[in-house]
């Protein structure tokens, strides 16, 4: 199954023959309590099932690009418990160029199957404000904030709060893409997350758990295998007054 998750204007100018609209942008999740980890695995669980999908379904998820939002997709069926769910590298502007069809007509729906929010959730692969706060005190993690350098330095505020979590490090997940839209090669990423530990447990973050995904998916197409997405990312994190953080200022001083 093909998943467009582009809103539905986009989509409905031309899209993959057969591909269902899924706009992923549009579910955000800020709560990381396990009350609330509950709750939006339900709500994914039952939306995805509403398409038919289940535990065994294929799903390959684009945009225009190789872009976070389809990278969201993949990661939202593996927290779910679907491991076939897959990027379209390029997206539908690769697709394009290679001049495969597109359509305009909306598919067929397809017979649920499933309620995937019946059936738990991966827990390997989320990672939690209480999550992080553990590993800080244990030293147990690394942290990867994949947003720009102006969020992570302060330069830019976009919650009660600016900066980045403790010790974290900045490599910004669109420097994994060539100017085509397409992911870099492997050897090229290898070079790019080479300051990472990969025998250290990886928790990303972004602004809202979507540039976090992009990067989450990268991290593990390179092989490594204990990374986590941190779904309240800096919203959740940086409009929490008992969250600490630091500003590049702080950890130069630090440093000094």
């Amino acid at each position: 199954m093909f998943i467009d998750t582009r809103n539905y204007w986009k989509y409905a100018k031309g899209h993959i023959a057969g591909a269902f609209n899924l706009e992923l942008y549009a579910f955000h999740w800020v709560d990381t309590s396990q009350e609330g980890i509950r709750a939006f695995a339900k709500e994914m669980g039952m939306l995805f099932g509403s398409l038919g999908i289940d535990s065994e379904t294929e799903v390959i998820f684009y945009q225009n690009n190789s872009g976070y939002d389809a990278a969201r997709g993949v990661w939202l069926l593996n927290f779910l418990g679907n491991n076939k769910a897959k990027l379209l590298d390029g997206g539908l502007n690769a697709w394009r160029r290679k001049r495969y069809p597109v359509s305009t007509k909306d598919p067929e729906p397809r017979e649920r199957k499933q309620d995937l929010s019946k059936i738990g959730f991966n827990q390997n692969v989320l990672a939690t404000r209480d999550t992080i706060l553990s590993s800080l005190v244990r030293k147990s993690a690394q942290v990867l904030d994949v947003r720009s350098e102006g969020e992570f330095d302060s330069t830019f505020q976009r919650a009660r709060k600016s900066g980045h979590i403790l010790g974290a490090v900045n490599l910004e997940w669109k420097n994994a893409l060539r100017r085509d839209g397409t992911l870099k090669t492997a050897l090229e990423l290898e070079k790019m997350y080479a300051p990472l530990d990969g025998k250290s447990d990886l928790i990303t973050y972004c602004q809202s758990g979507y540039r976090a995904a992009h990067s989450w998916l990268i991290l593990r197409l390179l092989g490594f295998e204990k990374v986590q997405n941190y779904l309240g990312s800096w919203y959740e994190w940086g409009n929490d007054p008992d969250t600490p953080v630091e500003s590049a200022s702080t950890s130069s001083k630090k440093k000094s």
